[in-house]
């Protein structure tokens, strides 16, 4: 009998506790009120009675500490959840530091890429909707690909008629002119856009005039290359 009574004593106490601390976090941040929210308050109380009365028997001391664990829990978990949009920004901006050509989307309208390892600065799109990376090279009058990206594509090299001749750092090279059904970066897209594949092998393509003259603008400062759209 007395131990009954300790623990309904126990229970009763554990219950202020809670329920005080609750209406004093409520009161701080005026997050309830009984008139617009009084189904929750309800719920809300009746799950500090169900808690208090977890705690309020058997070992409290046990119950206290895993109480505490999940609240730990909890708190993270909420605070990751509300700086959710800033930890994704930090996580595209580590995967376009450590991926070539990745980029971060900045705004609606434009996208930063960094400078690589080997000084250039690198560029992912979405050509007819696969992954392709370019050198960024604005010495360049066209979009040009390389044989291996034109088959990803779904182009034969072996099927093309390389008629076009263009001068490059290598001397006098031939290609042949495509059209691209989409060109995408970020939330750039183009529709329909010319390009040739090279004849001989490259390292990667390369992203040129016919590209960029279509943004709005492009700049580079320090390390960093900027697209507007």
């Amino acid at each position: 009998m007395p131990e009954n009574k300790n623990q309904t004593m126990r229970f009763g106490i554990v219950a202020l506790i809670l329920i005080g601390a609750v209406t004093a976090l409520n009161f701080s941040f005026d997050a309830l009120s009984w008139r617009e929210d009084f189904g929750q308050i309800t719920y809300g109380i009746l799950m500090l009675l169900f808690a208090s009365s977890a705690l309020a028997f058997g070992n409290m001391g046990e119950k206290v500490k895993h109480l505490l664990i999940w609240s730990m829990i909890f708190v993270v978990g909420m605070i990751g959840y509300s700086y959710r949009h800033e930890l994704s920004a930090v996580k595209e901006k580590v995967l376009a530091e450590l991926i070539p050509g990745r980029g971060v989307q900045h705004g609606l309208s434009s996208a930063r890429f960094p400078v690589s390892d080997d000084g250039h600065f690198y560029i992912q799109a979405r050509v007819n909707g696969k992954p392709i990376v370019f050198l960024a090279d604005t010495g360049a009058t066209s979009i040009v690909l390389t044989p291996k990206d034109a088959k990803k594509l779904g182009y034969n090299p072996s099927t093309l008629t390389f008629d076009r001749f263009f001068q490059t750092a290598n001397g006098l090279v031939r290609g042949s002119s495509v059209r691209l059904d989409s060109f995408q970066v970020g939330d750039f897209r183009l529709h329909r856009i010319g390009a040739s594949v090279n004849e001989a092998e490259m390292k990667e393509s390369l992203l040129g005039m016919a590209f960029f003259e279509r943004l709005d603008r492009y700049e580079v400062k320090g390390d960093v290359l900027t697209l507007y759209w």
